[in-house]
């Protein structure tokens, strides 16, 4: 795959999962966001199938926030999202980031729950949730 049929994928991924799956409209492929530096748009491959998608954005306080993470219909519920956000931890971890933040969709803070992250803000359409990654070695 090109890194343009990247660049698409991962915007169908996300366009398909977190809009029209939802029955919402305004998704935009060209947010200034998705090309600003410290972030960092991920794509999962399996077998160089695109199966899903997230971003990473640092902020100055070695936190993150967790965007846009999305796993393609058909694939979901496999193991994929845990894939995905392992990876994105690891690629957290390694620019030095000791929180992650993220904006659940409410049916999403059971997947997040799963992984180890926490409640901070809980009124709103979407749930804030955080994990603290761990720093030092690694046992």
């Amino acid at each position: 795959m090109s890194s343009d049929e990247h660049w698409n994928a991962y915007h169908d991924i996300r366009r398909a999962v977190l809009f029209e799956a939802r029955e919402l409209i305004g998704y935009d492929a060209n947010h200034p966001d998705d090309r600003r530096d410290g972030h960092f748009p991920l794509l999962l491959l399996l077998e160089n199938t695109p199966v899903g998608a997230a971003r990473l954005d640092l902020m100055d306080d070695a936190a993150a926030w967790v965007r846009t993470v999305a796993i393609s219909a058909e694939c979901q519920g496999k193991g994929y999202g845990r894939t995905l956000m392992a990876g994105l931890e690891k690629l957290a971890s390694q620019h030095g980031v000791k929180r992650l933040l993220v904006n659940a969709a409410r049916d999403a803070v059971g997947f997040y729950g799963a992984l180890g992250w926490t409640v901070v803000e809980a009124g709103g359409e979407t749930p804030v949730l955080t994990k603290e990654l761990r720093t030092g070695p690694q046992w």
